[in-house]
């Protein structure tokens, strides 16, 4: 029933029938609260993203998803008006994948959130959470996508980040989060295809150990504070079709086979990308990073200014 321009509450009698399994409600107009009344216990899928439900959730809604052994595992709710906080409940609950994203959420991620979950996929960007991302993410040993983009979420990324040996992707760009990349996180997350962290405060160097990463495809850290040169090792990220680290205080030059990388489009589709400071110092003459003739598609330089340099549209042969 997406797209019907559906509007009014939510009637949560609903859930009176028996035999639903999904309810897919997305990409209308109904507002109101979330009802705490909106049980079904053979309900597995509820999809109510971009619409204009308000208020808190209920957290007595997931206790009670807890109680009944629902069968709910895909609660999608982004692109509304939601206030509040994360209920710790949400821990409890049958749920592996959550989608918040663009809301008005408050607050902290409850830490038991991260001590009873089993999620798999979890989408809280662009709310207006603040905290940290607190050791406990460690337990969250399913977990495969985490967006925390766009919100308040400070601190260093924990080294248990290390344990999700899962983990697809994870996007924390435009937060606040600070300090080094962890060294465990080159040697635990071997199935790690894309890692946004750009316009935070990231500082210290890229590892060597990054070419460990075998899996990576998108390796997005434009605007922090990372120094050093990018590491020879990064020739063994023979799937890597994505490289963004302008706006850094990176030296030395792009290896060669990354542009050889970034020439071919990878199974997720889409064009190569390059992206370093290899315009010249506005103050010097000389750009802080050397890239290859051909290699680069975008070169930038201290003040943010980026040229587009190449445009490489490539398809894969069948």
């Amino acid at each position: 029933m997406r797209w019907n321009q559906l509007n009014g509450p939510l009637p949560w009698e609903i859930a009176l029938l028996p035999h639903l399994k999904q309810l897919h409600l997305n990409d209308n107009v109904l507002s109101g609260v979330f009802p705490p009344k909106l049980l079904s216990f053979s309900l597995e899928q509820l999809m109510l993203g971009n619409n204009q439900l308000s208020g808190p959730l209920p957290a007595r809604w997931f206790e009670t998803l807890h109680e009944g052994n629902a069968k709910l595992v895909n609660l999608q709710i982004s692109s509304n008006r939601l206030t509040g906080t994360i209920p710790s409940e949400v821990g409890i609950s049958p749920l592996k994948s959550l989608g918040l994203r663009k809301n008005s959420l408050t607050g902290s991620l409850p830490l038991e959130f991260f001590h009873m979950g089993s999620f798999k996929n979890l989408d809280f960007a662009q709310n207006d959470l603040t905290g940290t991302l607190p050791s406990e993410i460690g337990l969250l040993t399913h977990l495969h996508y985490i967006f925390l983009s766009h919100t308040g979420i400070a601190g260093t990324l924990p080294s248990e980040i290390a344990l999700l040996s899962t983990l697809k992707e994870i996007d924390l760009s435009f937060t606040n989060m600070q300090g080094t990349l962890p060294e465990e996180m080159y040697t635990g997350l071997t199935d790690l295809r894309a890692f946004s962290g750009n316009n935070c405060n990231f500082s210290g160097t890229i590892s060597s150990s990054l070419g460990l990463l075998t899996s990576l495809f998108w390796l997005h850290v434009s605007n922090n504070n990372l120094h050093g040169t990018i590491p020879n090792e990064i020739e063994e990220l023979t799937k890597l079709t994505k490289l963004a680290v302008d706006g850094n205080q990176f030296t030395g030059t792009v290896p060669a086979s990354v542009c050889h990388s970034a020439a071919y489009v990878d199974n997720y589709g889409g064009t190569s990308l390059v992206v370093a400071d290899c315009l010249p110092n506005t103050e010097t003459g000389v750009p802080a990073i050397e890239c290859a003739t051909d290699c680069c598609t975008s070169c930038c330089d201290e003040t943010g200014v980026c040229l587009l340099t190449r445009l490489t549209l490539t398809f894969k042969s069948s």
